[in-house]
């Protein structure tokens, strides 16, 4: 059997650690907060290494199946292996440690079941039907193959979370029309020529891009777009082979299926969710998704109460789009989901096509900025850290 692979930040890491730290002092003043520091234990832990990512308890939670289970029995052994992993966290850090990689486990488990799924493609809640293994392509025009734009230390993410290990994915299950990373979300598409924009990479390549980032002074790993919802087969399989004791952080539309979420919600230490439109009308005129609160709404839920709880939620605050859409996600947040902190975002600008519908083609005003983040003071949410 294989120890639990722990890596430990090297003096040269360390002193990357500390200049990222000196270029966004926010990043180290932002855990004297006492508020943010009791949502965030575990992602805090992690840094410090008195925790273990929950992918490497994962990797020791053994799951005997084989090529004859049915999806039917993957799910039922999923959910029965989900119950024995969340009893697992509660082991102390010393136990966790102590532990080995099991030859078949709970990584490989999740991983089998994304590539069953990935042949009757259900992983975004358009829910395309389509045999991505064949190579046959829905929405995203992603066949099983994934493809990364880049990969980077990124220090313009939210204050607690840099310097973030950003992999950014092509493609995208959304058709924002304001999207601010339409080149390699949507553009593409017009010439379907993925290959000339970025790199095809398997589970191991993958691995091997998180590690670098890690080497170089990562405190996470960010998958984003895109989105990494088309990417989820890749992305858990990667884990298999990743080594480092690093928050493995989801950074997404979040318009999942629940099947696809069960696939990643115990695995994942950190949620960095969008929540844009506060009713499905919005959500159908400029992102072109159908029941997009409805969908959005239960995921948060599930992630909140059944997931770390590590969450902040990015909301764009959008012109003219105050009380259809800001008022009713903070409404839902500070009644549903009170362990969030919110990233109230006011740095909307129009882009691709946002110039075809006017209500949207400027900026937010900062009456506007101010309405909404007053609304997030009467009703309690915690904002003002990371936003």
């Amino acid at each position: 059997m294989v120890p639990l692979a722990i890596t430990i930040i090297t003096t040269n890491v360390y002193i990357l650690f500390m200049v990222f730290r000196i270029l966004r002092p926010d990043s180290s003043l932002v855990w004297n907060n006492k508020e943010l520091r009791k949502r965030f234990p575990r992602y805090r832990g992690i840094i410090d290494d008195k925790e273990v990512a929950r992918y490497i308890i994962a990797k020791s939670l053994c799951c005997e199946f084989d090529s004859n289970y049915t999806i039917e029995d993957l799910e039922k052994l999923l959910e029965e292996k989900s119950r024995e992993f969340n009893e697992l966290l509660k082991t102390s850090t010393e136990e966790i440690k102590k532990r080995n990689v099991a030859s078949k486990n709970f990584i490989d488990l999740t991983e089998q079941l994304a590539l069953r799924y990935l042949e009757d493609c259900m992983f975004c809640e358009r829910q395309c039907s389509v045999n991505r293994i064949t190579g046959e392509k829905g929405f995203c025009l992603l066949s099983k193959d994934s493809y990364v734009s880049s990969a980077f230390l990124h220090m313009g993410e939210e204050a607690p979370l840099i310097p973030s290990g950003t992999i950014f994915f092509q493609s995208c299950n959304f058709g924002c029309v304001f999207c601010q990373n339409y080149d390699i979300s949507q553009k593409w598409k017009e010439s379907k020529k993925i290959e000339d924009l970025a790199q095809k990479v398997d589970v191991k390549q993958l691995a091997a891009l998180a590690d670098r980032l890690v080497e170089k002074g990562a405190i996470n790993i960010n998958y984003v777009g895109g989105d990494p919802i088309p990417n989820i087969h890749a992305i858990v399989g990667s884990l298999q082979h990743q080594t480092s004791n690093i928050t493995q952080l989801w950074n997404s539309n979040f318009y999942l299926t629940n099947k696809a979420l069960s696939l990643i919600i115990d695995l994942i230490d950190f949620w960095l969710p969008d929540w844009k439109w506060g009713n499905n009308e919005c959500g159908k005129k400029y992102s072109g998704i159908d029941k997009y609160f409805d969908v959005i709404a239960r995921n948060h839920k599930r992630i909140h109460d059944e997931g770390s709880g590590e969450i902040i939620i990015r909301h764009l605050i959008m012109p003219n789009h105050v009380e259809c859409c800001s008022k009713p996600i903070l409404d839902f947040v500070s009644k549903e989901l009170p362990k969030v902190v919110m990233n109230l975002m006011g740095q909307y600008r129009p882009e691709w096509k946002s110039f075809k519908y006017p209500e949207i083609n400027r900026r937010p005003t900062m009456e506007e900025i101010h309405e909404v983040k007053n609304y997030a003071d009467d009703l309690g949410i915690l904002y003002e850290p990371v936003s």
